[in-house]
């Protein structure tokens, strides 16, 4: 893969992004939320690519089960913002930090990917790529944090990894979604928005399988 991949996608996360476009290809319905409310929280998350055994990987976090809309799903590392946090950059370096443990000093900002409402949680959810030249020792925070799973890119860019399936949410209601099967995982809703729109800027960078 190499810097010289690194740097490609680096430029084209500075450049125009396929945005809405991407993320509606990986929501229930093929619809998204297009009025966004004034008392909506902002969160930030971070997709983290790494090198490992002459790989690229970035890891995906099972959440813990809890009284929530998002309990037990699979996400990117990251959160809400704190008071502390100066930028929406820093949220997602700082949350990656607490909830898998790498040290924000390692992280290079390559960049960002449109953002994305979540209409359940309300959320206004930033996210961004970073990079890590050596492969990292993942420590997860257990209270928030069920496993951590590594996903190869080069497997995740393959077209089959894209399915669709049921799920149920709220009051028991059965939804009909496209989602990402990775590591035998369904990866689906703003999660898998963001990964459409990631797959998509690396077309033509990376090779597939």
């Amino acid at each position: 893969m190499g810097a010289v991949s690194i740097d490609s996608l680096k430029k084209k996360l500075n450049e125009c992004l396929p945005g809405m476009d991407a993320h509606l290809k990986m929501t229930p319905y093929r619809r998204l939320t297009k009025v966004i409310p004034d008392d909506r929280r902002e969160g930030a998350v971070l997709l983290l690519l790494y090198e490992k055994e002459g790989e690229l990987f970035f890891p995906l976090i099972q959440r813990a089960e809890y009284k929530g809309v998002h309990s037990n799903q699979i996400s990117f590392p990251g959160g809400k913002v704190e008071a502390d946090d100066d930028t929406l950059l820093q949220t997602a370096i700082r949350e990656t930090e607490e909830e898998i443990g790498v040290s924000r000093t390692l992280i290079k900002n390559l960049g960002a990917i449109s953002e994305l409402y979540i209409p359940p949680s309300n959320f206004m959810v930033s996210p961004f790529v970073g990079y890590i030249s050596n492969e990292p020792s993942f420590v997860k925070e257990e209270r928030e944090v069920k496993e951590i799973l590594e996903i190869s890119l080069s497997e995740f860019l393959e077209n089959s990894s894209i399915k669709e399936t049921e799920v149920i949410v709220g009051d028991g209601m059965k939804l009909k979604t496209p989602y990402f099967e990775l590591n035998g995982k369904v990866v689906w809703g703003a999660t898998a928005a963001i990964l459409q729109e990631f797959k998509e800027l690396c077309e033509g960078i990376f090779d597939s399988k």
